[in-house]
C-alpha cells in the first residue's frame, strides 16, 4: 500500500507522544495496524503492546487486522500465538482489568463490576436531598443566602445545577483536591481577562461579517450600518465597547435584497446585541467585584459537593457499585501511586 507523508509519520515516529488528527475514511485503522506491524518487526512482542479503542467493534477490527498482518509476514509467525493474550481492547475494559488485577491495593474485591448508571444517579440524588434536609434543619447564614439567591418556588433547579456540577467534576482524577484548593487556584484577574477577551472575540466576528457587506449591498446602505456600529468595531477597551451602543434602531435592508443579504444583516446585529448583553458591568472593577461577591455562595456549593462526594464514595465502596468513570479513576490511582504496578 502507498502511504502519504503524514501517514508514514504516524507509522514511524518514535520517542515522543504523538497526536494524529484524522477524519473518517482517512485510513486510521490501516495506519495503526502498520504501526503495530513495524514495532513487531523491530522485535517488540504483540503482548508487550497496549492498543486501546473506544468501542468493542473497533477493538475487534484492530485485532483482526493485526492478526492478518502477522499471518501475511513470515518472520512474524510466532506472534500469532501471543495475539489472543494481547491487550487490544477498549479503554474501559483495560481499566477494569487493571483494577481487578490490583484490587488489594484499592481495598476492594476482584469481583468488582460496572453497575447501572441509573442506580448511581438515583443514589446521588438521594444523598444530595439528605444533605439539603440537614442544612434546612440547622441552616447556616451562608446556606440561607445561597437558597435565597437561587431558589424561587423550590430548590429543584439549585439541586439540578449542583448535580450537573458534580457530574462534570467527577471527570477529574483529582476531584477532591480540585474542590479543596479551588480558591487557592482562583485567578480573578485571569477570569476578568478571559471575559473581556470573549467579548473582543465576538467583536472580531462582527468585523469579519461586516467585511462581506459590499458583496450584497450598495454603498449607501453600508454607510448606514457603519454609522450604527462604527464605535463598536473601533472600540479597544471594555469601557469603550460598553459605551458604543448609541443607536436606537437598525437600518432596514433595501427592497429586493436577497435572502443571503438579509441573513448577513441579521447576523451582524445579532452579534452586536449579544455583545451588548455581555457588557452588563460598568467597568472592569465592577466585573471583579461581581466575581468576588460570589465567593460565599461558591464556598457553600463546594462544601456540599465535597460532602456529596464523600458519602457517595462510601456507598460505592461498601456496595461495590461503580461506573466506568470510577473504574478509570481507580486504574489511574493504582498506577500513579504504586511503583511496582507502573513497572
Amino acid at each position: 500500500m502507498a502511504w502519504t507523508e503524514d501517514q508514514l509519520k504516524a507509522i514511524n515516529l518514535e520517542g515522543k507522544n504523538v497526536i494524529v488528527s484524522a477524519g473518517a475514511g482517512s485510513g486510521k485503522t490501516a495506519v495503526l495496524t502498520e504501526r503495530v506491524k513495524r514495532k513487531l518487526l523491530d522485535g517488540i512482542h504483540i503482548n508487550n503492546l497496549l492498543v486501546l479503542t473506544f468501542t468493542n467493534a473497533a477493538a475487534k477490527e484492530m485485532k483482526d487486522r493485526i492478526r492478518k498482518a502477522i499471518l501475511a509476514t513470515a518472520s512474524l509467525k510466532d506472534e500469532i500465538n501471543l495475539i489472543d493474550g494481547a491487550y487490544i481492547t477498549t479503554f474501559d475494559s483495560f481499566s477494569l482489568s487493571v483494577v481487578k488485577k490490583y484490587h488489594t491495593k484499592l481495598n476492594i474485591t476482584n469481583k468488582i463490576k460496572v453497575s447501572d448508571q441509573l442506580l448511581i444517579d438515583m443514589k446521588t440524588k438521594e444523598i444530595l436531598d439528605n444533605i439539603f434536609d440537614e442544612y434546612y434543619l440547622t441552616p447556616t447564614v451562608e446556606f440561607t443566602r445561597l437558597v435565597n439567591d437561587f431558589c424561587l418556588k423550590g430548590d429543584d433547579e439549585l439541586k439540578k445545577y449542583i448535580l450537573n456540577l458534580y457530574n462534570k467534576i467527577s471527570l477529574k482524577y483529582d476531584k477532591k483536591s480540585y474542590l479543596e484548593n479551588y480558591f487557592n487556584n482562583l485567578d480573578i484577574d485571569k477570569y476578568v481577562s478571559d471575559y473581556i477577551n470573549f467579548i473582543k472575540n465576538r467583536q472580531s466576528i462582527l468585523i469579519d461579517l461586516m467585511r462581506n457587506l459590499p458583496n450584497y449591498f450598495e454603498n449607501d446602505y453600508i454607510i448606514k450600518v457603519e454609522d450604527c456600529l462604527n464605535k463598536l468595531i473601533s472600540a479597544v477597551t471594555y469601557e469603550e465597547i460598553k459605551n458604543s451602543f448609541d443607536y436606537s434602531r437598525t437600518p432596514s435592508v433595501p427592497n429586493g435584497s436577497s435572502d443571503e443579504a438579509k441573513k448577513l444583516k441579521a447576523s451582524i446585529f445579532e452579534i452586536a446585541n449579544e455583545i451588548k448583553k455581555l457588557c452588563i458591568y460598568s467597568n472592569e472593577d465592577e466585573i471583579k467585584e461581581e466575581l468576588l461577591s460570589t465567593k460565599n455562595n461558591t464556598l457553600v456549593i463546594i462544601n456540599i459537593l465535597l460532602e456529596l462526594d464523600k458519602r457517595l464514595e462510601e456507598y460505592k465502596y461498601i456496595e461495590e457499585v461503580f461506573n466506568f468513570i470510577d473504574i478509570a479513576r481507580m486504574a489511574i490511582r493504582v498506577v500513579m501511586e504504586n511503583d511496582d504496578v507502573r513497572d
